[in-house]
């Protein structure tokens, strides 16, 4: 884990909801109560990696939105 790497998430309006550190954990929640964690990798300040799959911040926001996921730090 590198500490001096931040992933700023944010939401579909690209403002930022909080930072986790390279290497951190998100968790994501579903409408019906499904949860699940996602380990998450710094890739560059707009892209990130969670669970092997490459997002960019924004892109990842708008699909969760869609999705009707919140997220947040575990």
């Amino acid at each position: 884990m590198s500490e001096n790497r931040s992933i700023h998430f944010v939401d579909s309006n690209n403002r930022e909801l909080f930072q986790i550190p390279d290497g951190g954990f998100i968790v994501r929640l579903c409408g019906n109560g499904d949860s699940d964690y996602g380990i998450c990798h710094y890739l560059d300040a707009d892209h990130m990696d969670i669970d092997g799959q490459r997002f960019s911040l924004l892109e990842f926001a708008e699909k969760m939105e869609r999705n009707g996921i919140s997220y947040f730090p575990a």
